[in-house]
């Protein structure tokens, strides 16, 4: 089976959605092709960058099981490697979003900024529970 064949049934035992699948693609992707290695980091696309997991063959080919969920085949992705064992690395991962606008938080932040939550703590204040 070539990486492509196991792909393109991952894709359809999936029913085409591979939205947020990236980590058990790569997992099960692995365990069936011991050659390659997973990589973690991001994929930035046109419209942005989403952290994401991929496999990297020995000739340093990337082969990404879930590519579909940016886009059709051929829509450019530049994936941004990351060392997630290093402390620093880890804390430019993002954690979550912020409560007000649905910005990047990090760490244990709920907020992306002082302002994002005074104005969550100024719009519950004046909210009646009636």
């Amino acid at each position: 089976m070539t990486y492509a064949d196991w792909i393109a049934a991952f894709v359809a035992r999936h029913r085409g959605f591979v939205r947020g699948k990236c980590d058990a693609a790569t997992t099960e992707m692995v365990a069936a092709f011991p050659e390659l290695r997973r990589a973690a980091g991001f994929a930035h696309v046109s419209w942005g960058r989403d952290q994401h997991w991929w496999c990297v063959a020995p000739d340093g080919l990337i082969v990404d099981p879930t590519a579909a969920q940016f886009g059709p085949a051929g829509t450019p992705i530049w994936y941004e490697e990351l060392d997630l064992n290093d402390p620093a690395t880890r804390a430019r991962v993002p954690t979550g979003k912020c409560m007000d606008c649905g910005g990047e938080v990090y760490g244990s932040a709920t907020f992306c900024s002082d302002a994002c939550e005074k104005a969550t703590r100024e719009y519950h204040a004046g909210v009646s529970l009636r």
